[in-house]
């Protein structure tokens, strides 16, 4: 079954927005990325269902403001998912969102739109809604991350240093 018209501009808007955020990590200097292991619990099928995953994003601040971009795979018994997001947060809470691509064993492949809520800083919880032309499948997760700091303050004297936040 493929998606419908609205959900079609609806990912493709969403991937634009993931694109252009991206986009803006060349400009500004990114804090920090990270990577690690997830488990969720997936309903709202026939029958509930384990997978597991990895998911890496990588986070920067545009005029204080958090901007996330992240990618990962999520694999469970005859399907495997992959997703990119744009996301943002404050502190221990936030929202993601972008399309994702189901490839099934038996089945045609399913074009779709994926939801994130977590809370957390690099450990959480996530409650996770993936939209298609089949219907909605739901999720509750566990993830760990392992940051690692890609950018920084750290200024010079130098006069013609560039730096994040034009200082």
């Amino acid at each position: 079954m493929t998606p419908s018209k609205g959900m079609r501009v609806a990912l493709k808007l969403k991937l634009l927005l993931l694109v252009v955020l991206l986009g803006f990590s060349t400009a500004q200097a990114q804090d920090v990325f990270s990577v690690g292991p997830a488990i969720h619990f997936n309903f709202g099928e026939k029958k509930p269902k384990v997978s597991w995953g990895v998911e890496a994003a990588v986070w920067w601040f545009e005029d204080q403001f958090p901007i996330s971009g992240n990618l990962g795979f999520d694999r469970r018994r005859g399907s495997t998912v992959l997703y990119m997001q744009a996301q943002t947060g404050v502190g221990v809470a936030g929202i993601s969102a972008g399309p994702y691509l189901e490839l099934r064993k038996e089945d045609s492949p399913v074009l779709g739109l994926q939801t994130d809520y977590w809370l957390n800083y690099y450990a959480g919880l996530n409650y996770r809604v993936r939209y298609s032309g089949e219907g909605n499948q739901k999720a509750l997760g566990f993830y760990l991350k392992a940051p690692l700091s890609v950018g920084g303050d750290v200024e010079d004297e130098d006069e013609d240093d560039w730096d994040w936040d034009w200082d």
